[in-house]
């Protein structure tokens, strides 16, 4: 049951009914999955609809949005970096960085799920999370080198 309540709450704070997808988000989708661009628009705000398959691609995108977004930042600050000569420093703790979130959610997926068909929904939630964690925190070095 508190494993249904914590799902729950995951994903109503930032999975919630949109508009319309994010066309560049369902692109870049289509490059990491096998799903087409159809199957991605039809599900991406589909988190709350107890159908796992669709859960998990609704979990993606959101997921991959904040990677977009991640990305956008990122590509940013690295030429900020390259500027000041930390590129060097700045590629090594991102990569670093993946390592630990994509190791940090494969934990918490274990751990929240036990093995079960809702591991992915919390690998994926954990990537989002994280990803903006990171896309904010360096977000924050372009707003203190401007």
């Amino acid at each position: 049951m508190r494993k249904l309540i914590w799902m729950a709450a995951l994903f109503s704070s930032s999975m919630s009914c949109l508009a319309a997808p994010d066309e560049e988000v369902v692109e870049a989708m289509t490059k990491l999955t096998s799903l087409t661009a159809e199957e991605i628009r039809q599900d991406y705000d589909a988190c709350d609809s107890g159908v796992t398959l669709r859960m998990k691609i609704c979990a993606s995108y959101h997921w991959v949005a904040e990677d977009v977004r991640l990305n956008k930042i990122y590509a940013q600050v690295r030429a900020k970096a390259k500027e000041v000569g930390y590129e060097p420093s700045l590629i090594e703790a991102q990569r670093a960085w993946l390592a630990y979130r994509d190791t940090a959610c494969a934990f918490e997926g274990e751990m929240g799920a036990g093995g079960g068909t809702a591991e992915g929904l919390y690998v994926l939630s954990c990537r989002e999370r994280l990803s903006k964690e990171r896309t904010d925190d360096l977000a924050e070095y372009l707003k203190d080198t401007n």
